[in-house]
């Protein structure tokens, strides 16, 4: 049985945390679009980590859409969109049935997936994969339905 060092699994969700700090900065409106963000050294020194766990933090957020690297390489807080939270019985736009045979991953568009779906940076793809056929939908705009299994 392997054990993993004592405190090991808390220093890999750091980024996290730091991560979701900010993030609420962003949508709350402390940080408005277009403005600066503090560098990786104030973040690890606000939060207590270390450089890289800032900068890992950071790329979270990028990969988001929430901050945009500007022309002058300062990291800005990019256009923030408040999302209404939905309740359990608001239905997606789209419900895809997947087949009891299919997988389904998440992963980020390629250029061209985007371009065709009209995505965004920062919004995934969820892929239903059947054999070798892939169908691909925006993940914020797709629900998945598995049929029943039998008991």
């Amino acid at each position: 049985m392997f054990l993993w060092p004592l405190g090991y699994i808390e220093r890999m969700v750091r980024y996290l945390d730091v991560a979701d700090a900010l993030r609420e900065r962003i949508t709350s409106g402390a940080l408005a679009p277009g403005e600066a963000v503090p560098s990786a050294e104030r973040l690890a020194r606000d939060h207590g980590t270390g450089r890289d766990t800032a900068l890992k933090a950071l790329r979270v957020l990028r990969r988001e859409g929430l901050l945009l690297l500007g022309r002058d390489n300062v990291v800005r807080v990019g256009p923030v969109e408040r999302r209404p939270v939905t309740g359990a019985a608001d239905a997606p736009p789209t419900v895809v049935d997947v087949p009891a045979q299919a997988v389904v991953r998440a992963r980020m568009p390629t250029p061209r997936e985007r371009e065709e779906l009209g995505l965004p940076d920062g919004v995934p793809v969820l892929v239903v994969v059947l054999g070798d056929v892939e169908e691909v939908h925006p993940a914020a705009e797709t629900g998945m339905r598995w049929p029943r299994q039998r008991t």
